[in-house]
């Protein structure tokens, strides 16, 4: 049995994540708390006096905290079997590893579940405290298995300036990659005023992960219910990143860039590919005569070459689902290069035994699950593959 490679795992913050040990001293009169919110005991953060996440009514949200000076909220203790709370609120390593043994994980990459959510706050200095805040704690207990648990920095763009610095400190202190969310809010992420992220991450060589999340009110404001936020605007902010990632010519100016776009699943990329190629205007497309009117600007895609092309090299990557019906596909068009195996441990919607699951698919070879499974996370994030991860 493969012992997989997680690119795309999760931690709950907890109270600790913003205690005196981490948050600096000039924001701690200010420091998330944790208050009960509802008659059912579940519990929300209020920072700078407003509630997240939002659980009712339009652009809702998750990542509720688990603990209230350390008691557990009525879901936690429920789902306490399935996500034990020392690994949740990753108290110590000892028992995240031991969540990642029981589902054949060796090495795991973990994510934020609080700045899955933009913005936490309309104060950009007071933003990129709390991510500095984040990084310090992750970076704390990350380093008790540094073999094992690896992370990556969290930033506010509302603070490109600043998020730039912390990606260059941050890779000091052992950071393996930067996440950025699909959206903030009405800006696209290839803003001009974000410039300074994308050139700290070609600067540090460290990817950029685009990860699905609440962060685009707009379209979070037109969905209600728990169902249609996470079917649509919770997700679909990927595909509006992956628009901009592939045509704006980020990739050509940034040729070493690598960029991933998280639990989003793969079954959206052939669809978007082939319609942005076909819009492209590029030579041998159906829409080149487009280029005869004489359009200021051309069609609006900047990008030297069609989606397709960028995958191919080696500068795009894809999370997948281990029950994605079209990952042989995905395979096919695009090689098995492109995609990364992710537990998203321990998000409730997460498929257990995921390792296994895909495993046991009789529709991909053995040479290309260890590819989802181990190789390509670590060609990602830039990590070496010992020979006995089988």
């Amino acid at each position: 049995m493969f012992q997989a490679w997680d690119a795309d795992a999760h931690v709950f913050e907890s109270e600790v994540t913003f205690s005196d040990k981490y948050l600096e001293p000039a924001y701690r009169d200010r420091r998330p708390i944790v208050v009960e919110s509802d008659p059912s005991g579940g519990l929300s953060w209020v920072i700078d006096s407003r509630l997240y996440p939002t659980a009712t009514g339009p652009n809702q949200s998750f990542g509720a905290p688990q603990t209230r000076g350390g008691v557990p909220s009525p879901k936690a203790v429920i789902t306490a079997e399935m996500n034990p709370l020392e690994s949740v609120e990753f108290r110590s390593a000892a028992a995240r590893l031991e969540q990642m043994d029981q589902e054949s994980i060796a090495l795991m990459v973990n994510y934020p579940t609080m700045f899955l959510s933009w913005p936490l706050t309309y104060d950009p200095d007071f933003g990129i405290a709390l991510c500095r805040s984040y990084n310090n704690w992750i970076a704390d207990v990350s380093s008790q298995a540094p073999s094992r648990l690896k992370w990556v920095t969290a930033i506010d763009p509302q603070n490109a300036a600043e998020s730039a610095k912390e990606i260059h400190r941050t890779k000091a202190m052992g950071s393996v990659g930067i996440m950025l969310l699909g959206m903030m809010g009405d800006q696209h992420v290839d803003h001009p005023s974000l410039e300074p992220i994308w050139a700290a991450a070609a600067e540090t060589g460290l990817p950029v992960g685009v990860h699905v999340g609440f962060c685009c009110p707009p379209l979070g404001n037109l969905y209600d219910t728990t169902y249609s936020t996470s079917v649509v605007p919770f997700a679909f902010v990927v595909l509006m990143a992956f628009e901009r990632v592939m045509s704006s010519g980020l990739l050509d100016r940034y040729p070493n860039l690598r960029v991933a776009f998280l639990e989003g699943g793969c079954q959206w990329v052939p669809f978007m590919a082939d319609r942005m190629g076909e819009y492209s205007a590029l030579p041998g497309k159906r829409t080149e005569r487009l280029m005869m009117l004489g359009r200021p600007g051309g069609t609006g895609y900047g990008a030297m070459h069609d989606p397709g092309e960028y995958i191919r090299r080696g500068q795009v990557y894809f999370g997948f689902e281990v029950d994605d019906k079209l990952l042989p596909h995905m395979v096919s068009e695009y090689g098995a290069d492109c995609l990364l195996y992710a537990s998203d441990i321990p998000h409730l919607d997460r498929l257990l035994e995921s390792v296994a699951y895909l495993e046991n698919r009789e529709d991909i070879g053995e040479e290309t699950k260890r590819k989802l499974l181990i190789d390509n996370t670590a060609r990602y994030y830039g990590l070496a593959v010992p020979l006995a991860s089988t």
